[in-house]
């Protein structure tokens, strides 16, 4: 139906649609509202100059530690956790939210999503979707089903489903040909340009392992391609707190967990713990999360103390009960 394709597309900028129509919003006053989502270019330069000094320093332990495998392979997991958690700056700049100036959002938006083997244009229309329809069974496309086993729940954070969907997008939008979960995101008008984005990505890849190759250099494997990969589980268990186990409902109230994060983890994750204040008003830039949680958190449903403490109620429900699961759908 044409009005289905419509609301398919109201996350850009929206939060919901006649199908999944989404409620918990209207909890915010539009006055604390308005005086929230006032954005600036100052805590993005802050935040950004923080998670540049943590590469920075992690990854001179990557050198340090050159010799010793013992040392050496927690020092690339410590530096591989710092580029996964750049997740949280692309996520912002996909609301154009880390910064004020909008091209400074599209260009760090680029590179990370670059850095990280994720289309920066794609990912916006798949993030604006999960946002429309969060916790819809079929429609949300970054929903994580509850874990049905043991098996299932390591599957998940390993992200197993994660990396054939990954490299499944790069090829699929490489050569124009988008699957019907794709299009029900992906507007035609803006499919070429998506496919142009995913072609120079892939190009600006094969160049760098043509160099790689002749020069017979392994620097961009051990200070990127490897971390990256290692640090991708810390990535996993933290998008699946965020939704998993909640309620698969258009309440924000409910189907998305606020986690209270150490202050360091909240720092390189940009604020992004407080997930359910973010899905309650995604125009409210990442630096006010935090006021927002004090004006919201007496009504949200779940907020849990620490990523440990949301993991050991998963693996409890998972022990205890039995679900019907399937792979990650990130």
């Amino acid at each position: 139906m044409p009005g289905n394709n419509v609301a398919s597309f109201a996350g850009i900028g929206g939060i919901g649609s006649q199908i999944w129509p989404l409620t918990g919003p209207e909890i915010v006053s539009r006055k604390v509202l308005k005086e929230l989502r006032v954005r600036s270019n100052g805590p993005g330069f802050y935040n950004l100059a923080v998670h540049l000094l943590a590469l920075v320093l992690t990854g001179c332990l990557v050198y340090v530690t050159t010799g010793n495998l013992w040392l050496q392979i927690p020092a690339m997991l410590a530096y591989g956790t710092v580029i996964v958690l750049s997740f949280a700056p692309l996520h912002e700049c996909s609301h154009s939210t880390a910064f004020k100036t909008r091209w400074m959002n599209h260009a760090l938006g680029y590179f990370i999503a670059t850095m990280t083997f994720r289309p920066f244009l794609y990912f916006k229309y798949r993030h604006a979707a999960h946002h429309t329809y969060t916790q819809h069974e079929d429609r949300d496309p970054d929903i994580v089903p509850f874990p049905h086993s043991l098996g299932d729940y390591f599957s998940q954070i390993i992200g197993a489903g994660f990396w054939p969907k990954l490299f499944g997008t790069l090829w699929r939008g490489s050569t124009g040909r988008f699957n019907e979960d794709e299009k029900s995101f992906l507007p035609e008008s803006v499919r070429t340009q998506v496919s142009n984005e995913i072609r120079l990505q892939c190009l600006f890849y094969l160049v760098l392992l043509v160099v790689s190759v002749y020069f017979q250099s392994a620097v961009l494997l051990v200070y990127w391609v490897i971390p990256r990969v290692m640090g991708e589980p810390v990535l996993r268990s933290i998008r699946m707190a965020e939704h998993t186990g909640t309620e698969e409902s258009p309440n924000l109230l409910a189907n998305t967990r606020t986690t209270l994060a150490n202050p360091l983890l909240r720092q390189l994750y940009w604020n992004m713990p407080y997930h359910a204040e973010h899905h309650l008003a995604s125009s409210v830039p990442f630096h006010a999360l935090g006021k927002l949680h004090e004006h919201v958190e007496p009504h949200l449903e779940c907020v849990t103390k620490g990523y440990f403490t949301v993991h050991r109620e998963i693996l409890r429900e998972v022990w205890t009960s039995k679900h019907d699961g399937s792979a990650s759908r990130d």
